[in-house]
């Protein structure tokens, strides 16, 4: 039985969709806070632990990337969730390195959070020295291609070609790999 996420904090920049995505949650039951600002939502944690973080990578003053391990320090039993809307699959590393359980693009279904997140909840954490070895199965390295692979191609307009050269790789691999999603 998974744990139910019953605390959030979103961390964005972008007002309407704080606004929206903390509605969405309250609908659901879950007490849920927001922060503009990386400082913020720093600041919010040290008063009232939570069991979801939610936060944008890009932000004006400061990215989400480089503060996620003082979240993960303050916050080290809570799923943390990346969001972006320029997901690729080096980010997503770059990203669980540092301290997030997974990386979602935006705009964010609050079911699919709230699934993603109870999940990322029921695993355990491995101690901190042996971070270096990630459990089996926990960065989900095919969804998160597919998910890099789907922002790709949105963003270029369903263009292969531009959608290649923004995930960096070749275009004849990016129609191989598309093929085998079918």
């Amino acid at each position: 039985m998974t744990r139910r996420i019953e605390t959030a904090l979103l961390v964005d920049d972008d007002d309407a969709f704080r606004t929206t995505l903390q509605g969405a949650l309250r609908r659901r039951g879950v007490v849920a806070r927001t922060a503009a600002t990386i400082d913020e939502g720093l600041v919010a944690l040290e008063y009232e632990p939570v069991d979801l973080v939610v936060i944008d990578y890009r932000m004006p003053r400061g990215d989400g990337l480089s503060a996620l391990a003082q979240y993960r320090r303050l916050q080290p039993d809570a799923a943390i969730v990346m969001l972006t809307g320029f997901g690729d699959i080096p980010l997503a590393v770059a990203a669980m390195r540092e301290g997030a359980d997974t990386l979602l693009s935006k705009p964010v279904d609050a079911d699919r959070l709230l699934r993603e997140a109870a999940s990322l909840r029921e695993r355990l954490r491995p101690p901190p020295s042996s971070a270096s070895t990630p459990p089996p199965g926990s960065l989900k390295l095919d969804e998160l291609e597919r998910e890099a692979i789907r922002a790709a191609l949105r963003e270029s307009g369903g263009v292969v070609a531009t959608a290649a050269k923004l995930l960096g790789i070749d275009r004849r691999t990016l129609q191989r790999k598309l093929k085998k999603l079918g």
